[in-house]
């Protein structure tokens, strides 16, 4: 690979990056944990290094492990630090070693969980409990000792639902100001929300932001690298889709697994919730990239195939897993029968299937 587009820089991208990364960092230092986040972060750096350059890269990181250190010290800027730089890197390395883009998915997907893996373990040795009482622990104690930005994190809450209103609450110089018992409340109850929220999605997130971050991750940073006019291996989503032999092995293991919890009530039903949650995503993003090949054989240009992605991975994700297990079962479109007649290949990671 051309080694200098590691050291051009879109200074224009790189600066909006940073500047989006700088006014966000408040907002995505509070949530640093939760799954969502832990999986948005790398995306988005891939896509800054992608379309950005390294330099803007390597500044948004810094100031997220440096937002890390000021709200959770040294550990909490190691524990970022894991959960954005192993990611990156190897989508990096596998990009500039000319992997296919398959074997980058595979990487990435890898790094982020692992890198999850070893912050949580972190997390629960220094706290001495399991990752949720840590984590939450952890939330109350930054936003007890915050202040003002507290109190401003505090209303943002209110505002989105998460937490009820406080009639306490009364605006100084345009800034929400609670009393010590009202702000004790608040902060018990987001703390609440946060602690049940974890510990039914944490499983589950871990294993599905695995897959978003390895696969949209080296998506966007590959699109990012195709824009600076440097060729690299990149399948267009509309071509996306499961070998035959692995939606067997999904489509199987996820039946099995719904007939062990009618019959096992309460045994296995965490694995069910986090098997299905996989096999959710896999398929809405298969159901995605169906569409998508249906409008570009219409003529429909990228707008129009973006605008399905958000919709059918954001809004409707019901009807995208709905029609991505149609595509597997039934080849709708004919999409699958006309792509392998064109790319007569076989995905390397198919257990004896073809694509």
């Amino acid at each position: 690979m051309n080694r200098s587009l590691w050291r051009e820089n879109n200074w224009k991208v790189a600066l909006v990056g940073i500047v989006l990364f700088v006014v966000l960092g408040p907002a995505l230092g509070l949530f640093a944990f939760t799954p969502q986040v832990m999986t948005l972060l790398p995306v988005a750096l891939l896509a800054l290094l992608g379309y950005g350059g390294v330099i803007g890269t390597g500044v948004c990181s810094a100031v997220l492990i440096g937002m890390g250190f000021a709200l959770f010290g040294i550990w909490g800027a190691l524990c970022v630090a894991l959960l954005l730089l192993p990611t990156v890197i190897a989508a990096a390395y596998t990009l500039d070693r000319e992997y296919p883009f398959w074997v980058g998915v595979a990487a990435g997907c890898t790094a982020m969980f692992v890198s999850m893996s070893v912050a949580i373990m972190i997390l629960s040795a220094l706290a001495g409990s399991d990752v949720v009482t840590a984590l939450s622990s952890m939330v109350r104690q930054m936003l007890e000792e915050s202040g003002s930005l507290g109190d401003m994190l505090l209303s943002l809450m209110m505002q989105m639902g998460l937490i009820g209103e406080a009639d306490e609450a009364i605006n100084v110089l345009g800034r929400p100001f609670f009393t010590a018992s009202m702000r004790a409340e608040l902060i018990g109850e987001l703390v609440n929300v946060l602690d049940a929220m974890l510990r039914l999605e944490l499983p589950m997130q871990m294993a599905t932001g695995s897959v978003a971050a390895g696969l949209l991750g080296q998506a966007a940073l590959r699109k990012g690298v195709l824009s600076r006019g440097v060729k690299v291996d990149y399948p267009p989503l509309r071509t996306w889709r499961v070998p035959s032999g692995w939606g067997r092995v999904l489509g199987g293991t996820l039946a099995a697994l719904y007939l062990l919890v009618m019959l096992l009530p309460g045994r296995v039903d965490s694995m069910f919730y986090v098997f299905s949650g996989v096999f959710d995503q896999v398929f809405a993003i298969q159901g995605v990239a169906s569409v998508c090949y249906m409008l570009h054989k219409r003529g429909k240009g990228r707008g129009w195939q973006m605008l399905v992605f958000l919709l059918g991975y954001f809004m409707l994700r019901p009807a995208a897993v709905m029609i991505g297990v149609l595509d597997q079962a039934m080849d709708i479109g004919h999409r699958r029968a006309e792509l392998d007649e064109d790319e007569k290949k076989i995905n390397p990671f198919d257990p004896r299937a073809q694509l």
